[in-house]
């Protein structure tokens, strides 16, 4: 296999993860037998800490990190005993419904789930019928995408929730058809699908003594690490590790027992190491990647709560009659998978429309932050960018077609194709239909290797799945051709300098954690920082320069502006302006257009002593104190003229002069101390630098219309 291609499946699998999570790090083990008194109850302290700060990361709005994850923590916050409704998460899935792609079944799944965790009627939330949404993707044989198995998993898991019975056709049929793709090692792939698909076997009523579940579990043993977790894709986490103790639970183990510990480490002795001092839990020992996501997904394995959390039970009989008679309309319909389209598209098509969320009134949630992209070389744009819902075009892996798939929320994807349109540059996608994943191949001609980050923190799941909040303020997409994806940050100890002075430039990684020998340009020159990320710099010319940062494995840093002051400068007029009687007006001009008198002001070092105003080279005015300014009031008929100002230094010269003259005095008592004599010569060298420039200078050239001068200022 070429590297395009093995790159290809390996970033395709990174970016897949709406549903799921796969870390990316090593485990270090901690003491065994932790988790002792599993299952763990809301009250212990485990369960208190994660609980209490999932709510600490509650937005204004009652979401947690978006929609998709809200719905996770839904499901946590219900297995822990308490009610979603006074989180207000009840509250908050009712007023986004309108997020949910109505494409996709594992949208509907997933929601289903934390409405049922609520205690609420899936079959009228919100005006919408979830279960028939649901059954809508049923194709007499299984659920939506024949191709991802995801849909049938938490399809069942979501029915039966729901209230569907077991042995109702639609959950017998997709059990069948997972059952037929089981592989012969007794696994669904990887510890996520088998973990999954094992929840949804014993939902649907699969016996825990038969071969289908005993081979599953034997699968799964097979990815357990030496450090009691499961790994999926080659190292252990928290996401495929609480679902594999989900599993165990489901399938009536007890994921503590000898037969689930390694190395005398049980998949729960895995989990607590990795929960932190603030209550959330790690995707690694040492990578904080999703905390909330992870922590929503580890509360219920602590508990031993499989999916579905809930199961809604009716009243109402008629609801079970419902679902018979759909169920035998269902066997002779088939809903094939297309393309997601947009609204416009979308619109009337749907005989049940009065229900669909999909909606042109429907309001779409809007972000407004920076992006910045970094090629191999160079960076390709930087900028603001505003995004809402979205319309890709993107390459469909399976069928070879370019087609259009629609994201209705604001997402780090519609955050890059936002900026191809301001910025000029192209980029292109692959669809991966199995996966319903996006992967962005090529930006600016660039392919293979990009990585992206929000505010730092680099998430692994697709750039078309992550939904971009208030919360967030930057998007960065990175070219590095490394697996392990790291990115510089830079700041410097002042923004604005005199000329000669000394300032800190220190360079980060995204952690904030300082980078020894990164490589800071600035102009033409180059640096390397020193083992606390830090060099110290000064810069002899004025004007405004760009400092970056540069590192191999890492992706370049922002460029950032250090402003070197002249030691004079004309600050009123500003260029390309129109003055009409001292005040600046908002008119377009190329140049400056005085009409009437002006003040002119002057900034300057605070070692200037006085100022001289010349217009033309004749001296009008000599200022003596700070703020140095003079009003420029003089009879004119659109004539140019050169207005030129002066400072002088010469309050050090005066003090260099008083050195001088002691030490001339001290010499005549001490005449064999040489060290004065070292000193007197460095002072005269300081005297001769400042004398050579007695004076700095600044000048404009403007036009000034002025009949009717008033008495002079």
């Amino acid at each position: 296999m070429n590297r395009g291609v093995s790159v290809s499946i390996v970033l395709f699998l990174i970016s897949m993860m709406l549903l799921i999570n796969i870390p990316l790090s090593v485990f270090s083990p901690a003491i065994a037998d932790q988790g002792s008194y599993y299952p763990y109850q809301p009250s212990d302290e485990v369960i208190k800490n994660a609980l209490d700060y999932l709510k600490s990361k509650q937005a204004i709005d009652g979401g947690i990190s978006g929609f998709a994850v809200t719905c996770w923590v839904t499901m946590a916050v219900s297995a822990a005993d308490e009610k979603p409704s006074n989180w207000g998460l009840l509250d908050y899935l009712k007023r986004n419904i309108d997020r949910i792609d109505a494409e996709k079944a594992t949208d509907w799944e997933r929601v289903t789930l934390a409405i049922t965790a609520c205690g609420e009627n899936p079959r009228g939330f919100g005006g919408i019928d979830f279960v028939k949404k649901i059954q809508g993707f049923y194709d007499g044989t299984q659920i939506g995408n024949p191709a991802n198995l995801y849909d049938d998993y938490f399809g069942i898991l979501a029915l039966i929730s729901a209230g569907v019975a077991k042995d109702e056709f639609i959950i017998q049929n997709t059990k069948s058809y997972i059952i037929s793709k089981q592989n012969p090692d007794g696994g669904w792939g990887d510890a996520d699908s088998t973990a999954a698909a094992i929840m949804a076997l014993m939902a649907s009523g699969e016996n825990s003594d038969s071969n289908v579940i005993k081979d599953a579990l034997s699968f799964l043993k097979t990815l357990q690490t030496n450090n009691g977790g499961f790994q999926s894709w080659g190292a252990a986490n928290a996401a495929s590790t609480a679902w594999a103790v989900l599993a165990i639970a489901a399938a009536g183990q007890d994921p503590t027992s000898d037969n689930w510990r390694t190395n005398g480490f049980s998949p729960i002795d895995f989990l607590l190491n990795l929960q932190q001092r603030e209550g959330y839990f790690n995707w690694s020992m040492h990578q904080s990647l999703n905390p909330d996501w992870m922590t929503s997904y580890v509360i219920p394995a602590l508990l031993g709560k499989p999916y579905p959390i809930k199961i809604y039970k009716s009243d109402d009989r008629g609801d079970r009659n419902s679902e018979k008679s759909h169920d035998k309309i269902l066997r002779a319909s088939i809903n094939k998978t297309e393309p997601r389209k947009t609204r416009d598209e979308n619109a009337g098509e749907n005989d049940d429309s009065n229900n669909s969320n999909v909606d042109s009134d429907v309001y779409i949630n809007e972000w407004r932050g920076n992006i910045r992209i970094e090629g191999q070389n160079s960076t390709i744009w930087e900028g603001k960018v505003c995004v809402s819902d979205s319309t890709i075009t993107a390459l469909n892996e399976s069928s070879g077609e370019t087609e259009e798939y629609y994201i209705p929320y604001p997402s780090v994807l519609g955050a890059l194709d936002e900026a191809s349109k301001q910025g000029g540059f192209s980029y292109s996608v692959v669809y991966y239909p199995s996966w319903d994943a996006f992967y962005v191949k090529t930006i600016a001609g660039e392919s293979d290797w990009w990585h992206y980050w929000v505010d730092y923190t680099l998430p692994m799941i697709g750039a078309g799945h992550y939904e971009l909040t208030e919360n967030n303020e930057e998007v960065l997409w990175g070219y590095l051709e490394s697996w392990t994806a790291h990115a510089l940050r830079i700041k410097t100890s002042k923004n604005t300098v005199k000329r000669s002075e000394e300032f800190t430039v220190t360079v980060y990684n995204e952690s904030l954690s300082p980078v020894e020998n990164a490589v800071v340009y600035i102009g033409s020159s180059e640096y390397l920082t020193d083992e606390n990320g830090n060099v110290t710099l000064s810069l002899s010319a004025k004007g405004d320069y760009k400092i970056y940062a540069e590192k191999n494995g890492y992706v370049r840093s922002r460029k950032i502006t250090v402003h070197v002051k002249k030691l004079v400068e004309i600050a009123r007029p500003v260029d390309n302006a129109v003055y009409v009687w001292n005040k600046k007006t908002r008119i377009p001009y190329h140049g400056i257009l005085i009409l009437g008198p002006i003040d002119i002001e002057v900034k300057t070092i605070d070692d200037v002593e006085k100022v001289e105003f010349y217009i033309n080279n004749k001296l009008e005015y000599t200022d003596t104190q700070q703020p140095f300014k003079w009003r420029l009031n003089q009879k004119s008929f659109f004539k140019k003229i050169t207005i030129k100002v002066k400072a002088y230094m010469d309050s050090n010269l005066s003090k260099i002069q008083q050195l001088l003259t002691h030490i001339d005095s001290i010499s005549k008592k001490y005449a064999t101390v040489q060290m004065l004599d070292a000193l007197k010569t460095y002072l005269e060298n300081i005297k001769a630098s400042i004398l050579s420039q007695k004076y700095f200078t600044d000048e404009k050239d403007v036009v000034v219309l002025n009949l009717f001068p008033s008495p002079h200022h």
